[in-house]
């Protein structure tokens, strides 16, 4: 097995939602036409005494203060720093493997620890690592994490020495698109580098990568940071004049373009005050025997990246859409699947538990093949590339198939279904909710691993506290979690057998 990283090693080294539940009696939806000759599905229903529930993926990611390997399994320590270790571990209950970071209380300040978690929770991205759940004990934080067997970028580009224009720009396009949706939350990341980029193991060995190590982000709320941070090879010229904003991630893309390409980044040095000297005084080149092969059209576009001043630098929007990129990966106007659409328009979720369910597992099971090509259709709808569609981008998509008039309503409809949070956009983890293999979903062996994940006690029945530490819906009455779970409980015992369970999955199919 190559190298594993989760939130690497390497940066251990050196670091220094609320959900509101609306219990309603009838709720009528709009209506349009008769039905759909394309889909074979209407638009024109009604729902009686729905349970609506406001979900966010941020929602279910719990801190616990139990013994976190009395529910996942040690397996092997992937690696060690300063600051903690990384582990593989099992979840018990379902046997899915996950990344443990565990960090030594003594060594690190507790705010960069609930920092990095309110981050990753503000984020939702497919290029962007996926946080599970947090523990804490006396000597440890603990962040569960996905599981990253295709080793660290730094690695890869050690081992393949340069990449082709073609492959530089696959993996670029990525990193960008993860970085535009951290600058669109105003989130800086302040230490983008080759090491805090993951990659995803892939049956077709297409590469799919993801942005890791949130320690350092933070927030912009009006004023420019003053900090210097991050590692000396990828910071931006202005951060060492403790005057900077989200322009210095876009340097410290540019510097892992340029490495990507050639093998180093272009200032370097075996003093962090020589590199530093060179980062603001020296002029960048392309060595023309690193480069001899690289496009005219690449070194420009490394140039604007690299621009000393941050005003001339692309926003990672405008980096997004250079040409050069475009025509690495072939970004062109593709048609959306027919399958999407029909997802779209037919998704229905009648029970409140029900939804939370499905929007619980979707962000559990999915792997990796099924959100790279769910990433694909996204972006065809996703077209300023900020990681969420709006009501606009999805009516001008359905433009493309339906009259202006009935577009609208289709996309009006869409988004009663799928704005899970009521925010106004579709996040990526709403669109993977939507769109996940039903089949895969309501498989036996899905559902049984569904049911112990909800069972904590393993006696064959979920229960109202159970529910309530598995998915901390914020309802405040014994009345309401009652409501909730009445929908599926068919004997009025309040708590769901597995037939429960399971007959309230299947009515996904039949919807």
């Amino acid at each position: 097995m190559g190298v594993v990283t989760c939130c690497t090693c390497k940066r251990m080294q050196n670091m220094p939602g609320q959900v509101v539940i609306d219990i309603s009696q009838d709720q009528n939806i709009s209506q349009y036409g008769q039905g759909d000759t394309k889909t074979g599905t209407g638009l024109n229903f009604t729902q009686k005494n729905v349970t609506k529930i406001k979900i966010d993926k941020s929602d279910f990611v719990r801190m616990k203060e139990d013994n976190i390997f009395e529910e996942y399994e040690l397996k092997e320590k992937l690696g060690e720093g300063a600051y903690g270790s990384v582990y593989k571990v099992q979840q018990k209950a379902t046997n899915y493997l996950r990344a443990v970071k565990a960090i030594k209380k003594k060594v690190v300040d507790p705010s960069e620890f609930y920092n990095e978690i309110e981050v990753l929770k503000a984020l939702d991205h497919p290029n962007i690592i996926k946080l599970f759940d947090c523990y804490q004990d006396k000597s440890y934080f603990y962040m569960v994490e996905e599981y990253c067997s295709g080793g660290d970028l730094f690695d890869y580009i050690q081992k393949e020495k340069f990449f082709t224009e073609k492959k530089a720009g696959i993996i670029f396009n990525q990193i960008l698109s993860a970085v535009n949706h951290l600058h669109k939350k105003k989130i800086v990341h302040r230490d983008l580098k080759p090491e805090n980029i993951v990659l995803m193991e892939s049956k077709n060995k297409d590469i799919f990568i993801k942005l890791i190590d949130f320690g350092t982000s933070i927030t912009i709320k009006g004023k420019n940071l003053t900090q210097e941070l991050g590692t000396i090879y990828y910071i931006a010229p202005e951060v060492f004049m403790n005057n900077y904003n989200e322009k210095a991630d876009i340097w410290s893309c540019g510097i892992i373009l340029y490495t990507m390409l050639c093998g180093h980044p272009p200032f370097c040095g075996n003093k962090e005050n020589i590199i530093k000297s060179k980062i603001l005084h020296s002029k960048l080149t392309f060595p023309s025997k690193e480069f001899k092969t690289v496009s005219s059209d690449a070194k420009e576009y490394i140039k604007s990246l690299l621009s000393y001043d941050p005003n001339h630098r692309p926003s990672a929007e405008e980096a997004l859409n250079n040409n050069w990129l475009m025509a690495m990966i072939n970004r062109g106007k593709a048609k959306l699947s027919d399958y999407i659409i029909s997802n779209l328009i037919r998704f229905r979720t009648t029970i409140g538990l029900q939804k939370a369910t499905v929007s619980f597992l979707a962000n559990q099971i999915s792997i990796n093949e099924e959100i790279k090509k769910l990433k694909e259709e996204f972006d065809k709808i996703d077209v300023n590339k900020d990681g969420e569609i709006s009501k606009e981008e999805l009516i001008k998509c359905l433009e493309t198939i339906y009259p202006s008039q009935e577009a609208k309503l289709r996309a009006e409809n869409i988004f009663k279904e799928i704005d899970f949070n009521n925010d106004g956009s579709i996040n990526f983890s709403e669109f993977l909710t939507v769109n996940i293999q039903k089949e895969k979903l309501l498989s036996e062996e899905t559902l049984d691993r569904a049911f112990k994940m909800f069972d904590l006690d393993g006696n064959g029945y979920i229960t109202i506290d159970e529910l309530k530490k598995a998915m901390p819906l914020e309802i405040t009455t014994k009345s309401g979690w009652r409501k909730l779970v009445s929908e599926v409980d068919k004997d009025g015992d309040y708590q769901i057998s597995f037939r429960e369970f399971k007959e309230m999955m299947e009515k996904l199919i039949s919807q």
